[in-house]
C-alpha cells in the first residue's frame, strides 16, 4: 500500500543515522589504491622523523582533529619546523597527508592493530608504524565520539507536524472508515539545510513507528554514553 511504503521510505532516513553508528565497517582508510600516490609518498615521508619528533607531530595531528578550532595547529606546526629544523613546506604536505590518513581512520573507526596494517602497507617503517599506532590508542575513542557527535548535529529532527484524518471514500471497500495519520518531520541536514519528510500511515504502523523510534533511542543513548 502506498502508506505503508511511505512509512518505510521516512523510517529508512531517519533511520539511516543508527544505521551508520551501529553498522560501522573496516574499510582501509589509506590503502594504496584509494590514496593519490603524492598523498602516500608524504605520508611514508613520516618514517624519517625520529622517535621523539614523530609522536610529537602525530599529536599535532590528532589535536587538530579533535578540535579544529582551538588546536592552534598552524603556530605550533611552525614552532615544530623551527625547533627541530625541518622544511616548513615539506612538513605540511607531511602533516597534510598523515591528517587526510587519520580522517579516514576515524570515519571508519579503525582499531589501533588495523591503523598499524595500514600503515604497513602503506611502506612505513616499524618504528613509524609503532609510534603513530601508540599515539592512536591515546585519542581514537575521543575521535570516534567526536564523529558521532558532528553526525547526530547534522541529523537531528528539528521540528514534527501531524494530523489524524478518516477515509471518506476508497476503490477498497476495507479502507473507508480507516483513520490513518500524517505526518511532518523537519530534518537539519547542516549547513543551515533543512529537509521536509513527510508520511502517510495507518495506525498500526505509527505504533509500529514509535516502537521503532523507542529502539533508536536506546541505541543512541548507548553508543553516546
Amino acid at each position: 500500500p502506498a502508506a505503508g511504503g511511505q512509512y518505510w521510505s521516512a523510517a529508512g532516513v531517519l533511520f539511516s543515522l543508527v544505521d551508520w553508528l551501529i553498522g560501522w565497517r573496516r574499510i582501509s582508510s589509506a590503502g594504496s589504491n584509494e590514496l593519490d600516490p603524492q598523498i602516500q609518498s608524504d605520508i611514508v615521508t613520516a618514517s624519517n622523523f625520529n622517535q621523539t619528533q614523530l609522536p610529537e607531530l602525530v599529536t599535532l595531528v590528532l589535536e587538530l582533529l579533535l578540535d579544529p578550532n582551538g588546536s592552534g595547529f598552524q603556530e605550533k606546526l611552525g614552532e615544530f619546523a623551527s625547533t627541530n629544523g625541518v622544511n616548513a613546506p615539506a612538513l605540511k604536505n607531511v602533516a597534510r597527508g598523515l591528517v587526510i590518513f587519520f580522517r579516514g581512520a576515524t570515519k571508519h573507526n579503525l582499531a589501533p592493530a588495523q591503523v598499524a596494517a595500514d600503515c604497513e602497507s602503506l611502506g612505513l617503517s616499524e618504528e613509524a608504524t609503532g609510534a603513530i599506532k601508540e599515539c592512536w590508542e591515546k585519542y581514537y575513542a575521543g575521535l570516534a565520539g567526536a564523529q558521532v557527535d558532528k553526525t547526530i548535529m547534522a541529523n537531528q529532527v528539528i521540528d514534527m507536524e501531524w494530523k489524524f484524518g478518516v477515509t471518506a471514500a476508497s476503490n477498497q471497500v476495507a479502507q473507508v472508515g480507516a483513520t490513518f495519520l500524517h505526518l511532518k518531520l523537519v530534518i537539519d541536514r547542516g549547513n543551515g539545510r533543512h529537509e521536509d519528510v513527510f508520511m502517510e500511515m495507518s495506525l498500526p504502523q505509527f505504533f509500529q513507528f514509535m516502537a521503532d523510534m523507542e529502539k533508536a533511542k536506546t541505541h543512541l543513548d548507548f553508543l553516546s554514553s
